[in-house]
């Protein structure tokens, strides 16, 4: 008898393998496809077919497996009222496809939905291709990207999107549309979309009015005349871009935020045939910590009336390093508000390019401003203030304290590494080590003596650097040896916090730790006795 129950049961489970993807019982079936609501938690996994538009009613959770791949017919799509909880593995993605060759299917789409989560994914063949202007004027929306979200927010991580909506030269799909202001569904709208990879597609995030955090991502080869990440409007919090690298589009700008006080942080941004960053119309951006190099029109445009605070970035061969001007478009549908642009720029570097600066007025004769303004102090500009350019009799330059025209001794040019050289020490990305030039480059402990400098490690001479690395633990070091390199959290003073913080990394293989005091990439004894030898220091 204990046999044939177990024969039974091995029968049942293999039974349960075989099935195809489940689903709740009240949804419409068409043979084994997925179709119509979903009225009650479900999971998938395995193989799923959807025909149709599938919808997932509010209050209801669709979980789907890892590995599970979801076969989207000609025209199918998923409508997220409820929660989806897609959370593949880097082993087991879940992948979103098309069910036959030469197919696309219509979208992911998420309408004032409880917070759902794509993890892992792999989103492909939506027929994602469409103009973002067409949300510029009233009246109803349809979002054409592969993953719209309305009102709802939507944590994407890891995930790739590609081939859309085919894997054709001159395909240039959009995948992700992050939408506050729709008239039908109005509502914050916010993602964070976070180590996720947009390869050969056409725009990568646009946002309206929306928070979104985009970090350590990877934007290559897009195509089309829509940016990488483009940010429509302000939200509260600002849009944070952090830590991404963006390369070789095959054509336009690659950041692009108007009307939006975006932040823009450590970002490496290369390869465009256009605009690096383009900062446009009545905003307040900041970017800080950025590296763009090889942009032919501009690394960075500010225009039409943009106030921008740019601090320690590095711009190298670009066509002009930075442009300030009026684009015009005063008219729909952009509407975008006359005016030059306006910038204060500091501890940045800007380096062989054939126009470092250029401002030029605004065309436009009703407005009162008709001027680009720029203010520079502690910058390294080829060329000094010779190498900004102003074009009209309104535009203004206010040269302020601490600037310098000198050779920044980049490491590697060539190899597209632009940290500075040091006789003290400079940071190897490749090797992942620390070593010694036999140069050391002024942009050392050359910035405004006012900024924050604790990031940086000893010997950081307690000012910080100029260029995309300043401020950062990847800064050169400094000849001098201010400080003490056991002074952990920099506040004058080595003590039993500085230990404490000693001992929370204890054992930590890493690198740019100033717990590392050796910077060997450990923290182990010959760090706690060079912690010991300063104990108590004071300055």
């Amino acid at each position: 008898m204990r046999t044939f129950n177990l024969t039974i049961c091995l029968i049942i489970s293999a039974l349960r393998l075989a099935m195809p993807c489940p689903a709740a019982l009240a949804q419409a079936a068409y043979g084994d496809d997925i179709a119509g609501e979903l009225i009650q938690d479900t999971t998938w996994t395995g193989t799923c077919v959807l025909q149709g538009t599938v919808v997932v009613r509010p209050g209801v959770v669709l979980k789907i497996e890892p590995g599970t791949i979801v076969l989207m017919k000609d025209g199918a799509s998923l409508a997220v009222y409820g929660q989806l909880l897609a959370d593949g593995a880097e082993s087991e993605p879940i992948r979103f496809t098309h069910h036959d060759d030469g197919v696309t299917w219509r979208q992911i789409v998420f309408v004032e939905a409880d917070d759902s989560r794509l993890a892992h994914c792999i989103i492909e063949y939506a027929d994602s291709e469409g103009a973002h202007q067409d949300y510029y004027e009233a009246g109803p929306r349809t979002y054409h990207e592969a993953v719209a979200v309305l009102a709802s927010h939507v944590d994407m991580e890891s995930c790739i999107f590609q081939n859309l909506p085919d894997e054709s030269a001159n395909a240039e799909g959009d995948a992700i549309a992050i939408i506050s202001d729709d008239p039908d569904h109005p509502g914050d709208a916010t993602a964070n979309i976070r180590g996720c990879r947009f390869s050969s597609i056409g725009q990568g995030v646009h946002t309206r009015y929306s928070y979104v955090l985009v970090e350590d991502c990877f934007f290559t080869g897009k195509r089309g005349d829509n940016d990488d990440v483009d940010l429509w409007g302000e939200s509260t919090p600002p849009p944070l871009i952090r830590n991404n690298l963006f390369l070789n589009p095959e054509h336009d700008d690659m950041i692009n935020p108007t009307r939006c006080s975006a932040v823009i942080v450590g970002n490496v941004i290369a390869g465009s045939d256009d605009h690096g960053v383009v900062l446009r119309d009545r905003c307040f951006p900041v970017m800080i910590n950025n590296l763009i190099y090889d942009c032919r029109n501009a690394g960075v445009a500010v225009e039409n009336s943009c106030e921008a605070l740019l601090v320690n970035n590095t711009i190298v061969d670009c066509g002009r390093g930075l442009r300030l001007f009026d684009l015009g478009r005063w008219g729909p549908p952009y509407r975008l508000t006359p005016g030059g642009g306006t910038a204060t720029v500091v501890n940045c570097v800007i380096w062989d390019c054939p126009q470092p600066i250029t401002l030029t007025d605004s065309s436009n004769t009703d407005i009162e401003d008709r001027g680009s303004h720029l203010t520079v102090r502690y910058c390294d500009i080829e060329g000094g203030r010779d190498g900004v350019s102003i074009s009209g009799a309104h535009s203004t330059l206010t040269w302020q304290e601490g600037n310098m025209d000198a050779a920044p001794h980049f490491a590697g040019p060539d190899a597209r590494d632009y940290h500075v050289r040091s006789e003290a020490g400079r940071w190897a990305p490749r090797a992942q080590s620390w070593v010694r030039d036999r140069v050391t480059s002024p942009c050392i402990d050359a910035g405004d003596p006012n900024a924050n400098w604790t990031a940086e490690l000893w010997p950081h001479g307690r000012r910080t650097n100029l260029g995309a690395f300043g401020g950062t633990p990847q800064a050169s070091m400094s000849l001098s040896i201010a400080g003490s390199p056991a002074d952990l959290n920099s506040d004058d003073a080595v003590d039993a916090e500085d230990l404490r913080m000693l001992g929370d990394l204890w054992l930590k293989d890493d690198v740019l730790l100033a717990e590392d005091i050796n910077r060997d990439g450990v923290v182990n004894l010959p760090d706690f006795a060079l912690f010991a030898d300063d104990w108590r220091w004071e300055r």
